[in-house]
């Protein structure tokens, strides 16, 4: 078995990138995925990402990376560890080193005087046996089911039925700043276990050297001005996705999430794009899985989150 003192852990650094997605890809591959990361998707999450402070490496002697980790943290009330050991002999192992890794982060960077427990969030496919019986061994509680999603755009999609008194228009970087972070943050308030956020970390995609206002889509309400959601896409290599999608709680029940969702549907076909994914919580409490069915989407993939307080 490959031991724990036969590779490193290090940061990575940008020329790692290519390698770092390689090892994702044959994580999917090895579960009976498509490969679906890319340099890009990577690009972008790196974008809010200190590499030094919350990400590693783990290298073999021979210069190879065999594991890839990453942490997101809000405010240590939760922290999210996204962890990716090469499969093989040693997979484990570097597993769950990777999960110990995150683990230590916390441990060590949690301000003494905040006394309320952290949890630490873990997600992996439910086809990953082996991974799954080791979080629960390690105090990991599978609390969510999370779906990957597809829609393929095999003809002309249909168009948006708006309801009375909406119009829709593209993201002004600058100007729309605030209403971004308004139509986004109300949106989303409903979703279950999520911290609140803040206007710079809705603008962080910006950054992004390949970033496509022209594919954020902002619904207003005509008669009082107010933003009333957001559809945030982009396209990457192999088609687009469906960044966020929200409907501010006065203008539910009307349809507007699917009509912004045909919406971005129409602008996606005409620049060429013929499959749309997005991820979605399972246990929505907006149903938002029932609507992304109605839209023609599919359930591709399932993860199973797993938390654990520390």
């Amino acid at each position: 078995m490959i031991g724990e003192d036969e590779y490193t852990l290090r940061p990575p650094t940008p020329a790692d990138m290519t390698e770092i997605v390689a090892l994702m890809n044959v994580c999917e591959v090895a579960l009976g995925d498509v490969p679906s990361m890319t340099v890009e998707e990577l690009r972008r999450d790196w974008i809010e990402l200190d590499l030094n402070e919350g990400a590693i490496v783990a290298e073999t002697p021979a210069g190879a990376i065999v594991g890839y980790g990453d942490i997101v943290n809000r405010a240590f009330a939760q922290t999210n560890v996204y962890a990716f050991a090469r499969p093989g002999r040693g997979q484990s192992e570097r597993f769950a080193r990777l999960v110990t890794w995150g683990e230590e982060w916390v441990a060590t960077r949690k301000p003494a005087d905040l006394m309320t427990p952290t949890e630490i969030h873990l997600f992996r496919r439910t086809a990953d046996t082996d991974s799954l019986r080791m979080l629960e061994a390690a105090g990991y509680e599978n609390v969510r089911t999370h779906y990957v999603m597809t829609a393929e755009l095999t003809e002309t999609p249909p168009a948006p039925l708006w309801p009375e008194g909406i119009f829709v228009r593209s993201f002004r970087p600058g100007a729309d700043d605030e209403a971004l972070f308004l139509g986004g943050e109300e949106s989303f308030q409903d979703l279950w276990n999520r911290p609140p956020s803040t206007k710079e970390r809705w603008l962080e995609p910006l950054q992004a050297d390949d970033f496509d206002p022209t594919l954020w889509f902002l619904p207003f309400d005509s008669a009082t001005g107010e933003v009333c959601g957001v559809c945030l896409c982009s396209i990457l290599p192999g088609g687009g996705k469906v960044d966020s999608l929200g409907v501010r709680r006065p203008w539910r029940k009307q349809g507007l999430g699917l009509a912004l969702l045909q919406h971005a549907f129409g602008e996606l076909w005409r620049r060429g794009i013929r499959q749309v994914y997005l991820s979605v919580d399972a246990q929505s409490p907006t149903g938002a899985p029932r609507l992304y069915a109605r839209a023609g989407f599919r359930v591709e993939k399932q993860f199973a989150r797993y938390v654990k307080k520390v």
